[in-house]
């Protein structure tokens, strides 16, 4: 197995060592080391300071490099960790893994396929992404970490490496309710939404959103209007603005303290389509219950309503009027395996606080 051409250089210059004795973990060590040691190590150190948090670069290297591997997402990654078993150490050794059958058979496998190239790119990537995070006074938390959260790892979509923006107490010790929506959420419904909210902030609740225009974006801004916690959940990296229209509220929540950023993306990564999908899978798994305010049956925030079935949580709506923008809400209201429900906002109803008293 050869090095590559970088790395090989940097060895050549520092160690007179014949290059088939280095092991795949000896050898990538080199480059990304010897860049901490050009003056930016003490510069993470001083954002460790400032409560910022990073992983070791090798831990965080390792995932990146497992993550090439086609099928080892988060559930493998999971139950690595229940196992006890380092991403690192399984590089080295991969017979460490704790998986039978064919499935285990292909991870081994394709592990035993990685390069020498393929783990330095992963050690690179974690090198770039951790000064990239200190640069936007941001974390990077991967389990272990006591910021990462426990509603996340328990849930199907335990995403082993969450980038972070804002003070992650602000998703502690508390239940959560996402609260979704169209991006063209009419007025009726967005004042339900700023409506639930207010309930659902009385409650303690978290308010969690995805940061889109509409229904995201009331959500957020009732949540600190009525002196709760909101967790933005990004479908790009914490270096970009999406929505570019939202860029106003985004400075405002930056600089909340009951206001966080979350994305399972890398900083520069920019949305997409598929992005979006996946955002929405993380919004639900950070909470209890998902309520979506108003979408059209073949609407983005009807992907929420199925992740929410597929963790199997409870998904409410507001009540459907007829028309096509509330499609949707119909779909919801007439789902059994969710709750069917379809919540009352007229001032004598209890529906809303009696369905947050049983999120769990």
């Amino acid at each position: 197995m050869e090095l590559d051409n970088i790395t090989n250089r940097q060895w050549g210059n520092r160690h007179a060592l014949v290059k088939s004795q280095l092991s795949i973990s000896d050898a990538v060590r080199v480059l990304p080391e010897e860049r901490l040691s050009e003056g930016h190590l003490s510069e993470i150190s001083r954002s460790r300071e400032n409560q910022e948090s990073y992983p070791d670069i090798d831990h965080l290297g390792a995932i990146y490099t497992l993550e090439r591997i086609k099928g080892f997402g988060p559930m493998k990654f999971r139950a690595m960790h229940d196992a006890e078993i380092d991403p690192q150490a399984v590089i080295e050794n991969p017979d460490l893994l704790p998986f039978s059958g064919l499935t285990g058979r292909k991870l081994r496998h394709a592990m035993k396929s990685l390069s020498i190239e393929d783990v330095n790119d992963g050690r690179n990537r974690a090198v770039d992404q951790i000064e990239r995070a200190r640069k936007n006074s941001a974390s990077i938390l991967t389990y272990g970490n006591q910021d990462y959260p426990e509603r996340v790892y328990n849930s199907n979509n335990p995403v082993p490496v969450l980038h972070v923006r804002g003070d992650p107490e602000v998703w502690k010790d508390a239940g959560s309710v996402a609260v979704v929506g169209s991006r063209n959420t009419r007025d009726l419904y967005a004042t339900y939404a700023r409506q639930f909210v207010k309930i659902a902030v009385a409650k303690g609740k978290v308010i969690v959103s995805g940061f889109a225009a509409g229904a995201d974006s009331a959500g957020h801004t009732a949540a600190l209007e009525f002196g709760g916690r909101t967790v933005c959940v990004m479908p790009c990296g914490l270096d970009n603005v999406f929505p570019p229209e939202n860029r106003a509220l985004w400075k405002r929540l930056l600089s909340h303290p009951r206001a966080i950023f979350v994305s399972e993306f890398g900083f520069g990564q920019r949305a997409s389509s598929l992005l979006l999908r996946k955002r929405n899978k993380l919004i639900v798994s950070f909470a209890q219950g998902v309520l979506v305010a108003q979408s059209a049956v073949d609407g983005g925030a009807m992907n929420a309503y199925r992740f929410g079935r597929e963790q199997k949580k409870p998904v409410a709506t507001f009540r459907p009027d007829g028309s096509a923008e509330t499609s949707g809400n119909k779909v919801i209201k007439e789902d059994i395996r969710t709750g069917g429900l379809a919540l009352d906002m007229s001032g004598n109803s209890s529906m809303p606080e009696e369905w947050l008293q049983k999120l769990y």
